[in-house]
């Protein structure tokens, strides 16, 4: 009957730190849902639920057992370690080809929010998911208002057909990448597929894709006005 009482008695508290992870978690996977990201709303959501539940865990054992006689840290620590695991399954890598790192870092902030949550700060985590969003929106315009407005230029990406991959990994990684770009075009003949389109060549995380789509296999060559890259 204690036993009872006592678990009824965190009923609110509970439920108020699972709906705050669940908005926090929400609120950042609807920027990564809107920019098309593997790490997208459901899971950011589902990733500061399950910090807040371990963190919460060790709330409830240590009431169990006595305060004394438990580590609150340590359940923590392999939440910490635990959710590498994760980010490192949203980096995919070829042939030196790397994307996925900010939704890796995404996954590995939305659990320090959810523990925060869980471990009775939830004002702290919502002010850190305001940051979040800051960093995510609000950093892509001052770079604009630093370097300058866009300068398109022409682009055309020559790569064969294997089924789909190359198209794939070519995709993903403009995507990943924030590319910005215009209005594109892709065209094949016989099995050869050619992407032409336009891209801003002023800002430095605008021509970062270039590395990235020669390392991808089946990418021929990339030309860009009078540039040939191979």
């Amino acid at each position: 009957m204690e036993t009872w009482t006592e678990f009824t008695g965190l009923l609110p508290s509970f439920f108020l730190k699972i709906g705050m992870a669940a908005l926090c978690g929400g609120l950042i996977g609807i920027e990564r849902e809107r920019r098309g990201k593997p790490a997208g709303f459901r899971t950011n959501i589902l990733i500061g639920l399950g910090a807040t539940i371990y963190m919460l865990l060790s709330e409830f054992i240590a009431l169990r057992m006595g305060a004394s006689n438990v580590d609150h840290t340590r359940i923590a620590a392999q939440v910490v370690t635990g959710i590498g695991f994760i980010g490192a399954g949203t980096i995919i890598q070829s042939r030196g080809t790397i994307i996925g790192l900010t939704s890796a870092a995404i996954i590995w902030v939305v659990a320090g929010i959810g523990l925060l949550i869980g471990a009775g700060y939830p004002l702290i985590a919502l002010l850190c998911t305001v940051l979040v969003l800051l960093t995510l929106t609000f950093l892509r315009h001052v770079e604009r208002l630093v370097l300058g407005k866009c300068h398109f230029v022409e682009c055309e990406i020559v790569f064969t057909d294997d089924g789909g991959k190359t198209k794939a990994q070519v995709f993903e990684i403009i995507n990943e990448q924030e590319v910005t770009m215009t209005t594109s075009r892709l065209s094949r003949r016989a099995k050869i597929y050619r992407l032409q389109t336009q891209y801003c060549d002023r800002h430095p995380a605008h021509t970062r894709f270039i590395h990235e789509i020669l390392s991808v296999p089946g990418v021929m060559q990339l030309k860009s006005d009078e540039k040939e890259h191979r």
